[in-house]
């Protein structure tokens, strides 16, 4: 379950506030949709028996709004677990080399950036260059690990709810039986779009902190790659960020605000202004 989740200002945790800053509640909070439902029923029930005074208009109208409201959080929280099951997917599909799945993932204008490999743009390229990645071979075969951990998701929706950002940890297993192995780390800046109610992936980045041999791992190996992964073809765009691997560290910007300081004064909660 992502450990943050923040839409368009709104946000799933503990709280509810007003529009544009609030936060979801969970499930069991102070008030449900069912039970806004039955309080409206029954306020309508009252009015009908004996024609609906100005205070009961009131209530009705204040129901109907928070009914309202619910719904549009209860969408914002469809949202988020229909984009993490994309990217879950795209995991999945990438362990096994089926470029044809993981391509399928991405809006027709969909774009991939890996390390520092450059940019590809469109479902045929990011199928070209997953397959150049992954050296050619298509499918699962014996004594190949290829891992790719999708793990600690945050997730931001636009306001409009046709798009999103999210960030994510990547983290790699990789190498066959008897041969060479490395390990592989780094955060992905994603962005999302929802086409006809179908969320798909329209930027791919993943920013390679390291990838280093399993023999010694990241305490006695700097990256060999350098980020530098297929050389055999030749991307649509330069690289969108230079930086440094491994022993040498970069730090992507987030793509969402800090939870905590965003509602806590500064003073509270100890950080900066």
């Amino acid at each position: 379950m992502p450990q943050s989740i923040v839409a368009g200002g709104i946000s799933r945790g503990d709280y509810a506030g007003s529009s544009g800053a609030a936060l979801l509640p969970r499930a069991g909070g102070n008030m449900t949709e069912a039970r806004l439902a039955v309080y409206a029923v029954a306020a309508l029930t009252l009015a009908a028996c004996g024609g609906p005074s100005a205070k009961d208009g009131a209530q009705i109208a204040a129901l109907q709004s928070r009914i309202a409201a619910l719904e549009h959080r209860k969408t914002l929280v469809a949202d988020t677990i229909q984009i993490e099951r994309l990217q879950a997917a795209f995991g999945y599909y990438f362990d096994k080399a089926l470029w044809d799945d993981v391509a399928s993932l991405f809006a027709d204008d969909g774009t991939i950036e890996i390390a520092l490999d450059g940019v590809y743009v469109g479902k045929p390229r990011v199928r070209e260059y997953l397959k150049a990645l992954g050296g050619g071979r298509e499918g699962a075969r014996g004594g190949h690990l290829d891992e790719h951990l999708q793990v600690m998701p945050v997730v931001t929706l636009a306001a409009d709810g046709l798009t999103a950002k999210a960030r994510w940890r990547g983290i790699v297993l990789e190498g066959d039986y008897g041969g060479d192995a490395h390990w592989g780390e780094g955060p992905y800046e994603n962005e999302y779009v929802k086409q006809n109610g179908v969320w798909k992936i329209k930027t791919l980045h993943w920013y390679q902190a390291l990838f280093v041999p399993y023999v010694g791992g990241w305490q006695t190996n700097p990256d060999p790659t350098g980020g530098k992964r297929v050389t055999t073809l030749t991307p649509d765009r330069p690289p969108s960020v230079d930086y440094k691997t491994w022993p040498d560290t970069y730090l992507p910007p987030f793509s969402f605000p800090n939870p905590v300081a965003k509602y806590v004064p500064a003073a509270e909660s100890g950080g900066s202004p």
